[in-house]
C-alpha cells in the first residue's frame, strides 16, 4: 500500500518544497563541493510546500524545447518515450548546490529506471557547459538546455528574486514528475536553494504517486 504524508497541499498527489526565502549568492563559489551542503536528512514530512508553478493534475508546456548535444527536443517528444523525473537547478556552473544535487541524483538514475522512469536535469546553462558538466561527473541521465529560460516560464517556475546579474531566468530548485501523457503528477518546489529531496524523497515522490 501507497504510504501518504501529511505535507500534500491540497491535492491528491504531492507538492513539496523547503521553506523560506532563498538567500543571496554571495556564499556560492565556482568550484565544486564534495560533501552535501545541506547535511541533515529531512523525510517527506518535513518539507513545507511553497506555491509556485503549474500546479498537480496540470499538462506540462509540452511544445517546451531543449537543446541538447543532439539537437533541439520537445517536452512532448520527451514524454513520449515513457514518464519522466525532471530536476529543476539552477546552474551547473556557478552553483555548488546544484553540482552537489546533480551528480548525487546519478546515484538513483537506474532505481527510477526500475519504476518506469527516465531522469532528466533542466538549466538555463549552455549545451557546452552542460555537456563539459556531464562528462567530468560521468553522468548516466541527459541534460537539458534552456538558455532562453522559456521552458522554465512555460511551468511557472522562474526564481522572480532575481532582477539583475548572473541568475536571471534561474528556476526555483524543483522536481517534476511527468505521466507519459505529459501531466504533471507530482512536484517538489523548493523555495530555499540551499535545500533540495533527498534521493530518498525522490523515490519516496515518484513511489507515492497513485
Amino acid at each position: 500500500m501507497k504510504r501518504t504524508f501529511t505535507c500534500i497541499a491540497m491535492t491528491s498527489a504531492f507538492a513539496l518544497a523547503s521553506c523560506g526565502a532563498p538567500s543571496s549568492d554571495t556564499t556560492e563559489t565556482d568550484t565544486v563541493v564534495s560533501e552535501e551542503p545541506v547535511a541533515e536528512k529531512l523525510s517527506l514530512s518535513d518539507l513545507p510546500t511553497i506555491e509556485a508553478g503549474l500546479a498537480v493534475g496540470e499538462t506540462a508546456p509540452l511544445a517546451s524545447t531543449f537543446k541538447t548535444g543532439e539537437g533541439d527536443v520537445a517536452l512532448s517528444a520527451i514524454v513520449e518515450k515513457g514518464p519522466a523525473v525532471l530536476v529543476f537547478t539552477r546552474s551547473v556552473e556557478w552553483c555548488p548546490f546544484c553540482q552537489t544535487q546533480l551528480k548525487g541524483i546519478n546515484g538513483i538514475v537506474e532505481d527510477l529506471e526500475t519504476r518506469g522512469y527516465k531522469l532528466y536535469g533542466v538549466s538555463y546553462d549552455s549545451i557546452e557547459s552542460q555537456d563539459r558538466f556531464s562528462k567530468n561527473q560521468m553522468l548516466k541521465y541527459d541534460m537539458l538546455s534552456d538558455e532562453s529560460s522559456a521552458a522554465i516560464d512555460a511551468f511557472g517556475l522562474r526564481d522572480p528574486q532575481y532582477t539583475e546579474g548572473k541568475a536571471v531566468g534561474v528556476p526555483y530548485a524543483t522536481v517534476i514528475v511527468l505521466d507519459k501523457e505529459g501531466k504533471i503528477t507530482a512536484k517538489s518546489v523548493s523555495g530555499n536553494y540551499r535545500k533540495r529531496p533527498t534521493n530518498e524523497q525522490v523515490l519516496a515522490i515518484v513511489d507515492s504517486i497513485s
